[in-house]
Protein backbone atom coordinates (compact mmCIF):
# COMPACT_ATOMS: atom_id res chain seq x y z
CA UNK A 1 0.00 0.00 0.00
CA UNK A 2 1.34 3.39 -1.01
CA UNK A 3 0.90 5.99 1.32
CA UNK A 4 0.47 9.63 -0.51
CA UNK A 5 3.32 11.88 0.83
CA UNK A 6 2.08 15.74 -0.95
CA UNK A 7 2.11 18.59 1.50
CA UNK A 8 -1.74 19.43 2.38
CA UNK A 9 -1.42 22.79 0.30
CA UNK A 10 -0.41 20.52 -2.82
CA UNK A 11 -3.60 18.59 -2.70
CA UNK A 12 -6.62 19.80 -4.74
CA UNK A 13 -9.46 18.90 -2.12
CA UNK A 14 -8.21 21.66 1.10
CA UNK A 15 -8.62 24.43 -1.88
CA UNK A 16 -11.98 23.14 -2.76
CA UNK A 17 -13.15 23.16 0.44
CA UNK A 18 -11.26 26.70 1.03
CA UNK A 19 -12.68 27.93 -2.09
CA UNK A 20 -16.45 28.05 -1.32
CA UNK A 21 -16.73 30.11 1.75
CA UNK A 22 -14.85 32.70 0.10
CA UNK A 23 -16.59 32.24 -3.08
CA UNK A 24 -19.62 32.94 -0.93
CA UNK A 25 -18.25 36.11 0.73
CA UNK A 26 -17.34 37.32 -2.34
CA UNK A 27 -20.77 37.25 -3.62
CA UNK A 28 -22.11 38.16 -0.67
CA UNK A 29 -19.85 41.80 -1.10
CA UNK A 30 -21.04 41.73 -4.87
CA UNK A 31 -24.74 41.51 -3.98
CA UNK A 32 -24.39 44.50 -1.09
CA UNK A 33 -23.09 47.15 -3.89
CA UNK A 34 -25.39 46.40 -6.70
CA UNK A 35 -28.06 46.93 -3.69
CA UNK A 36 -26.24 50.11 -2.94
CA UNK A 37 -26.15 51.43 -6.36
CA UNK A 38 -29.90 50.52 -7.29
CA UNK A 39 -31.26 51.38 -4.33
CA UNK A 40 -35.58 51.54 -4.82
CA UNK A 41 -36.99 55.24 -5.79
CA UNK A 42 -40.16 54.18 -4.26
CA UNK A 43 -39.31 53.99 -0.48
CA UNK A 44 -41.04 57.11 1.61
CA UNK A 45 -38.86 57.44 4.62
CA UNK A 46 -41.64 60.39 5.97
CA UNK A 47 -44.95 58.93 5.63
CA UNK A 48 -46.38 62.54 7.31
CA UNK A 49 -44.51 64.69 5.04
CA UNK A 50 -45.70 62.43 2.08
CA UNK A 51 -49.25 62.94 3.16
CA UNK A 52 -49.04 66.56 3.54
CA UNK A 53 -47.69 66.56 -0.28
CA UNK A 54 -50.09 64.33 -1.28
CA UNK A 55 -53.19 66.48 0.49
CA UNK A 56 -51.71 69.77 -1.52
CA UNK A 57 -51.24 67.73 -5.30
CA UNK A 58 -55.47 66.74 -4.60
CA UNK A 59 -55.68 70.29 -3.48
CA UNK A 60 -54.38 71.34 -7.31
CA UNK A 61 -56.81 68.82 -9.07
CA UNK A 62 -59.86 70.24 -7.35
CA UNK A 63 -58.55 73.56 -8.33
CA UNK A 64 -58.75 72.04 -11.87
CA UNK A 65 -62.29 70.76 -11.62
CA UNK A 66 -63.07 74.08 -10.06
CA UNK A 67 -62.30 75.49 -12.83
CA UNK A 68 -63.90 72.48 -14.87
CA UNK A 69 -60.57 72.56 -17.18
CA UNK A 70 -60.69 69.44 -19.55
CA UNK A 71 -58.39 68.67 -22.25
CA UNK A 72 -56.65 65.49 -24.41
CA UNK A 73 -53.10 64.68 -24.59
CA UNK A 74 -51.85 63.06 -28.30
CA UNK A 75 -48.58 61.94 -28.29
CA UNK A 76 -47.05 61.35 -31.77
CA UNK A 77 -43.24 60.31 -31.61
CA UNK A 78 -41.16 63.00 -29.81
CA UNK A 79 -44.13 65.31 -30.31
CA UNK A 80 -47.04 66.13 -26.86
CA UNK A 81 -50.08 67.98 -28.47
CA UNK A 82 -52.83 69.42 -25.35
CA UNK A 83 -55.71 70.12 -26.52
CA UNK A 84 -58.61 71.80 -24.12
CA UNK A 85 -62.20 71.95 -25.39
CA UNK A 86 -62.40 75.63 -24.05
CA UNK A 87 -60.35 77.90 -22.91
CA UNK A 88 -61.30 80.80 -20.17
CA UNK A 89 -58.05 81.08 -17.59
CA UNK A 90 -55.11 79.45 -19.78
CA UNK A 91 -52.16 80.95 -20.16
CA UNK A 92 -49.39 81.27 -22.72
CA UNK A 93 -47.62 77.64 -21.72
CA UNK A 94 -48.26 74.75 -19.79
CA UNK A 95 -45.47 71.89 -17.93
CA UNK A 96 -46.00 68.47 -18.87
CA UNK A 97 -43.87 65.83 -16.22
CA UNK A 98 -43.82 62.35 -17.61
CA UNK A 99 -43.15 59.72 -14.92
CA UNK A 100 -42.02 56.47 -15.39
CA UNK A 101 -44.01 53.69 -12.77
CA UNK A 102 -40.54 52.37 -11.50
CA UNK A 103 -37.34 53.91 -12.78
CA UNK A 104 -37.26 57.58 -11.52
CA UNK A 105 -33.91 58.39 -13.38
CA UNK A 106 -36.62 57.90 -16.92
CA UNK A 107 -38.67 60.59 -15.99
CA UNK A 108 -38.63 64.04 -17.57
CA UNK A 109 -40.39 67.47 -17.68
CA UNK A 110 -40.85 70.27 -20.86
CA UNK A 111 -43.04 73.17 -20.99
CA UNK A 112 -45.40 72.88 -23.60
CA UNK A 113 -46.32 76.35 -25.99
CA UNK A 114 -49.31 77.98 -27.27
CA UNK A 115 -50.24 76.99 -30.50
CA UNK A 116 -53.72 78.44 -31.09
CA UNK A 117 -56.46 78.92 -28.91
CA UNK A 118 -56.94 75.85 -27.48
CA UNK A 119 -53.62 73.70 -28.42
CA UNK A 120 -50.22 73.48 -26.60
CA UNK A 121 -47.44 71.96 -28.26
CA UNK A 122 -44.17 70.42 -26.84
CA UNK A 123 -41.10 68.52 -27.96
CA UNK A 124 -39.78 65.66 -26.06
CA UNK A 125 -35.91 65.17 -25.62
CA UNK A 126 -37.40 61.07 -26.17
CA UNK A 127 -40.25 59.25 -27.60
CA UNK A 128 -41.20 57.54 -24.48
CA UNK A 129 -42.53 53.99 -24.74
CA UNK A 130 -44.72 51.57 -22.16
CA UNK A 131 -46.42 53.01 -19.17
CA UNK A 132 -46.19 56.73 -18.25
CA UNK A 133 -48.18 58.84 -15.65
CA UNK A 134 -48.37 62.15 -17.25
CA UNK A 135 -49.65 65.33 -15.02
CA UNK A 136 -50.44 68.70 -16.74
CA UNK A 137 -50.02 72.01 -14.79
CA UNK A 138 -49.91 75.31 -15.96
CA UNK A 139 -46.44 77.40 -15.05
CA UNK A 140 -47.58 79.21 -11.44
CA UNK A 141 -48.63 75.61 -10.76
CA UNK A 142 -52.13 76.05 -9.03
CA UNK A 143 -54.18 73.56 -10.81
CA UNK A 144 -52.99 70.14 -12.42
CA UNK A 145 -54.36 67.62 -14.80
CA UNK A 146 -53.56 63.77 -14.98
CA UNK A 147 -53.97 60.75 -17.30
CA UNK A 148 -52.01 57.50 -17.38
CA UNK A 149 -50.54 56.29 -20.50
CA UNK A 150 -49.96 53.04 -22.51
CA UNK A 151 -47.32 54.27 -25.31
CA UNK A 152 -46.98 54.10 -28.54
CA UNK A 153 -50.99 55.39 -28.82
CA UNK A 154 -52.76 56.50 -31.79
CA UNK A 155 -55.78 58.36 -30.18
CA UNK A 156 -56.01 61.12 -28.22
CA UNK A 157 -56.38 60.52 -24.19
CA UNK A 158 -58.45 62.17 -22.01
CA UNK A 159 -56.53 63.98 -18.92
CA UNK A 160 -58.29 64.27 -15.89
CA UNK A 161 -58.36 65.17 -12.07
Amino acid sequence: MQQDTKPWYKQLWPWVLIAIPIVTAIKAVHTVVIMQQHSPDLVVDDYYKAGKAINMQLAKYREAALRNLNAQVLLAGNRAVVRFNENSVLEGSLHLDFYHPTLAERDFAVDAERSGELLYVATMPVTPEGKWQLVVSDASKQWKLRAELQLPSTAEIKLGY
